[in-house]
């Protein structure tokens, strides 16, 4: 059961619609599976000149979880991640859990040294994760009109089983 759920979730996950963000500018980023929703200043900062590549890029190796215009998203996920999942990555619930951080450089590459662990249910589930990531092709993220490198946010999820 499992085996078909981790997939459809991931799926339903990077389908779904982000939610609206508060317009006022103390607002935080919201967050929705790998994605983020915001304008491309924070409060505070001037904003990039449209073209201005050199300031965008100094910006995004300064902070590379700056709020950009388009965030870093997958073109080929290929492998699928989480295929056959074995019990013992799982909780005694069915439930599990693992989200990484990743930079996605201007080609549309994951920069594997800067693979970091958020949380994970199990360590199965890092090192899945961790072997696919390298596999996958993204649309890097986009900061006044120029390719930025910037953190890429992976997270999957599954549900406890239900009792009964």
């Amino acid at each position: 059961m499992l085996r078909r759920f981790v997939p459809i979730a991931l799926l339903a996950a990077a389908c779904a619609t982000p939610p609206a963000r508060d317009p006022s500018p103390d607002a935080a980023p919201v967050f929705a599976t790998d994605t983020l929703v915001g304008a491309r200043i924070a409060p505070g900062e001037v904003p990039v000149a449209p073209g201005d590549c050199a300031e965008a890029t100094r910006r995004a190796l300064a902070k590379p979880d700056l709020v950009v215009d388009k965030i870093p998203a997958p073109i080929v996920a290929k492998p699928a991640p989480l295929q056959r999942v074995p019990r013992s990555a799982l909780r005694k619930d069915g439930s599990a859990d693992v989200k990484v951080d990743v930079l996605i450089d201007t080609l549309g590459k994951p920069v594997m040294k800067t693979f970091t662990v958020v949380a994970a249910s199990s360590t199965w589930l890092v090192t899945n994760v961790k072997s696919v990531l390298p596999k996958w092709k993204f649309a890097p993220a986009e900061l006044a009109g120029c390719k930025v490198p910037r953190i890429y946010h992976f997270m999957a999820s599954a549900p406890p089983r239900k009792k009964g």
